[in-house]
């Protein structure tokens, strides 16, 4: 509930927050000259969760014991799936700048990474790519265990790739984001924590196949929409 509420409160563009919070404190980081990241982090979900489950502490009246096994439980999960995403954001940067010279300028776009795999994406799949690119969403959130990860990853491929074959890039690039997040019903690392989470570690081969078949049904569903209305 604490979480929902400020939630609302920086997300609404009527409140004086999301100004704030996603303008004004944007906190750009300059790594590329003339390309800075904006990294705004009072705006960002993560930052609030933090904030919601501190000041929920008061009302869950945890004891000392189990402070200290949540703690403890978190320093031993949580490095894996953070490392997995860190290592998915670096090869998406790396793909999206590949090729550059001084100055951070693509002067042979032929040298990218992008630029080949959009190409060859186009040219193995032609108009049909639509129905392509929510299970390579799919695939990137199961093996990152995040859909922003996945999405940083594929969303420049999948733009350049629905413009070389005519279709409306940013619905392609979406269908991409939802196989992303339906990788979560099937991610190791998502299931490991839930099952933590309910007092449940080692029943998580029970709940991936089932979850396995409803992800790809799902995704097949986004995948055909996708293509009914990529173009």
């Amino acid at each position: 509930m604490i979480l929902v509420v400020f939630a609302v409160l920086v997300n609404l563009p009527t409140l004086p927050f999301y100004d704030l919070t996603f303008k004004t404190l944007a906190m750009p980081i300059e790594i590329i000259p003339g390309a800075p990241e904006k990294v705004r982090r009072f705006w960002q979900a993560y930052f609030w969760l933090l904030v919601s489950t501190l000041l929920a502490i008061p009302f869950l009246k945890p004891t000392r014991k189990q402070l200290g096994d949540t703690l403890g439980n978190w320093f031993k999960r949580a490095p894996r799936p953070m490392l997995a995403s860190a290592v998915f954001f670096a090869i998406a940067y790396i793909i999206n700048h590949s090729g550059k010279g001084l100055g951070w300028q693509l002067t042979e776009p032929s040298h990218n990474m992008v630029t080949v795999l959009a190409n060859a994406a186009s040219s193995a799949f032609g108009h049909y790519y639509p129905l392509v690119a929510p299970y390579l969403g799919l695939l990137a959130g199961f093996v990152s265990g995040s859909e922003t990860s996945a999405i940083a990853m594929l969303t420049r491929l999948h733009l350049n790739t629905a413009e070389q074959i005519g279709a409306f890039g940013i619905l392609v690039a979406a269908a991409s984001g939802i196989g992303g997040e339906l990788a979560s019903v099937i991610s190791p690392a998502k299931l490991q924590n839930a099952a933590a989470a309910i007092g449940r570690i080692g029943e998580e081969s029970v709940v991936l196949r089932v979850t396995f078949v409803i992800s790809l049904v799902i995704t097949l569903v986004c995948a055909a929409m996708a293509m009914a209305w990529a173009f």
